[in-house]
């Protein structure tokens, strides 16, 4: 756990960070090897002129890069088009295989929402469209480029079929749809390109309005926050040769964090809604699904949010166990529920074999005292996730035992672990859990991804700053640039709030 505290060393590291022209605040946590920088950039004259703008900049210009790629010739098969998918580790365009694995595991999870009157925002060419208009009554399908509705024209030769409606607008206009004149709402893959958490609260809170009684909203494939620089270590050191300095592949790493492009979501904002929206009776926070592991069954997720009521049976959940107390493998959990036949087990932070190694690696090289290559860091963070479970192996176990299979990321722990609850299944019909859902800190929950491109201040270069200037106390492992510091009440920096920021 660090340290919420400055010592003497760490007041040192704030006046020689503060001495530099580009840094408006600084706070050091932590001690020694393990401490973290957390900067604030002097403003530069765009953010401070026009945040808002540069807001609506954001949004435009993703809106030029789908129009570019609907531009393309047509597919062989129009109503499978994943063009302008792309893998973040390769560069290279995503499989086939992995797409239509990553499209029929989303298809599931909405078809078994329920609901029978449909709108999805940011619908794209039509992917989820295509595989769910047949077995609804209404299906509205709304996305910000008209070329992208063209091809979902043509792909049912410019005759859409009863009951689909097309219309172009951005996902915070929702002034075409009536309110109650739907049961389901869908944003699947798009919150991404949201510049911020005031669009991300309008879309949300126009969507309550439009769902009729006892309705669901359904935001598909949200980039987490909570494992963002897990996913930032993977991916840098996926990169890296064996020999490379981890010094240097820290500093990639932090450019990562502080430099996104797209928008990443703490599912607390999502368990949160309970407080802030009255209609909001539930929330479920799903790991994606998939054996094939990419990134989007990796480091994002599902949140349901069930409006008015639940819609089936609420299990109680007569056993919570933390994970670490039996150390259950898949099989292990198999053994006991076949031995003991509980009525029902729950789980608490099952090492995810998905992200623990990553989330190690990230945890290594943010100390000064890291690993010295690319190589020790991996070899060290493979050694560490050794017992970590794979969630699919967990769901799998309701496909032959009488148990259905809850997994949650509601506690939206960095490290990527998930919760688990396993209850008797005595009669057919939906099942909801409700699971731990309260992060420990107060938290930072959406990053403002516009905001890092227009501020011209590196974490490396800032390293070299410190070493310089305070060559007699140890460099922080690590540098995060934030747009403003957590503040308690009383204007002090909230250095709790400070510490829990997981997208940085």
């Amino acid at each position: 756990m660090p340290v919420f505290g400055t010592g003497a060393q760490g007041g040192e590291v704030e006046r020689v960070l503060l001495a530099h022209p580009g840094v408006d605040r600084a706070v050091v946590l932590g001690e020694g090897g393990s401490c973290t920088a957390y900067v604030v950039p002097r403003r530069n004259e765009a953010v401070a002129d026009d945040a808002a703008e540069l807001g609506r900049q954001y949004v435009a210009e993703w809106q030029g890069v789908y129009d570019h790629v609907y531009a393309q010739p047509e597919p062989e098969d129009p109503t499978f088009d994943t063009r302008g998918w792309f893998s973040s580790y390769t560069g290279a365009e995503l499989t086939a295989e992995e797409m239509g694995a990553w499209v029929d595991g989303t298809v599931r999870r909405i078809a078994g929402l329920g609901a029978r009157r449909l709108l999805e925002v940011g619908c794209g060419t039509g992917l989820l469209l295509h595989r769910l208009a047949g077995g609804v009554e209404r299906y509205v399908a709304s996305d910000v480029s008209a070329g992208a509705l063209e091809r979902i024209r043509t792909a049912f030769g410019h005759r859409p079929p009863s009951g689909v409606e097309l219309r172009q607008a951005p996902a915070d206009d929702l002034s075409f749809a009536a309110p109650g004149s739907v049961d389901g709402f869908v944003a699947n893959s798009v919150s991404q390109y949201f510049p911020d958490e005031e669009y991300l609260d309008t879309v949300v809170r126009q969507a309550a309005d439009v769902v009729d009684e006892g309705g669901y909203l359904f935001l598909g494939d949200v980039r987490s926050a909570a494992v963002h620089r897990a996913f930032a270590a993977g991916l840098e050191l996926s990169r890296a040769p064996e020999r490379a300095s981890g010094e240097k592949v820290q500093g990639l790493v932090e450019r990562r964090c502080c430099t996104g492009t797209e928008l990443l979501i703490d599912p607390c904002y999502f368990t949160g809604l309970v407080e802030r929206l009255p209609r909001v009776a539930h929330v479920a926070v799903l790991p994606r699904r998939g054996l094939r592991r990419t990134e989007m069954n990796r480091f994002r997720y599902d949140a349901v949010i069930r409006l008015d009521k639940l819609p089936g049976e609420e299990a109680a959940v007569p056993d919570w166990r933390p994970w670490k107390q039996d150390r259950w493998s898949a099989d292990d959990l198999r053994r006991h529920l076949t031995a003991e036949r509980p009525a029902g087990v729950g789980l608490l932070g099952v090492p995810n074999a998905r992200v623990l190694a990553d989330h190690v690696a990230a945890e290594l090289l943010a100390r000064a005292d890291r690993p010295g290559t690319v190589g020790e860091v991996r070899s060290a963070a493979s050694q560490a996730a050794g017992e970590a479970v794979e969630p699919e192996e967990v769901w799998a176990l309701g496909d032959d035992l009488p148990y259905a299979v809850r997994l949650s990321w509601a506690r939206s722990l960095p490290d990527g672990a998930f919760d688990a609850v396993l209850v008797r299944r005595d009669a057919p019909g939906a099942v909801d859990v409700r699971f731990p859902d309260a992060p420990a800190p107060p938290r930072s929950p959406v990053s403002r991804p516009w905001y890092g491109r227009v501020e011209n201040l590196s974490p490396a270069k800032l390293r070299e700053h410190v070493r310089a200037g305070a060559s007699d106390v140890p460099v922080p492992g690590r540098f995060v640039l934030l747009e403003s510091l957590p503040c308690t009440s009383d204007g002090e920096v909230d250095r709790a709030a400070l510490g829990a920021i997981q997208w940085a």
